[in-house]
């Protein structure tokens, strides 16, 4: 099936064909070059119209990850199992008890779209320093070094 922009760009390259546009013309309003607008037309004549559609259209890519996995994942992780568990120790749940092997960029983007927030780790705040308080007058702070100079 082909969509909107494809249709248009059949059409354009057929009246290339039937001598309705020059190359030059077609080419410039399909924003190509003359020689791609030639190749087109000769994939066009020996293969038909569905040649213009590219290879890839309709296909998962290679690292697509199913629906039925993704479902899973999100329902573990809802789980009172794994539910306090951040996303690194999740991933690692998941590859020791559910023997599900997935990188932790994918686990968090799939987490992330499902509304699911990893636990961060707390930590104490560290040691605050407080400022000194101010002196009642200008020039009140003696301030020294130790160098022999001026």
């Amino acid at each position: 099936m082909m969509n909107k922009a494809e249709l248009g760009k059949v059409a354009l390259i057929q009246g290339a064909i039937d001598g309705a546009y020059t190359v030059s013309e077609a080419a410039r309003r399909l924003g190509l070059s003359k020689r791609r607008v030639k190749q087109l037309k000769r994939q066009v004549r020996e293969e038909g119209e569905g040649s213009v559609i590219h290879g890839n259209a309709g296909k998962h890519p290679a690292n697509y990850t199913d629906e039925v996995l993704r479902q899973r994942i999100i329902t573990l992780k809802k789980s009172s199992l794994y539910g306090e568990a951040n996303f690194t120790c999740f991933r690692e749940l998941l590859e020791e008890r559910e023997d599900v092997r997935i990188s932790y960029s994918t686990l968090s983007s799939i987490l992330k779209g499902a509304g699911i927030v990893s636990r961060r780790k707390h930590r104490n705040g560290g040691k605050k320093f407080s400022r000194r308080k101010r002196r009642g007058r200008i020039g009140e702070l003696l301030q020294a070094d130790a160098t022999p100079f001026d």
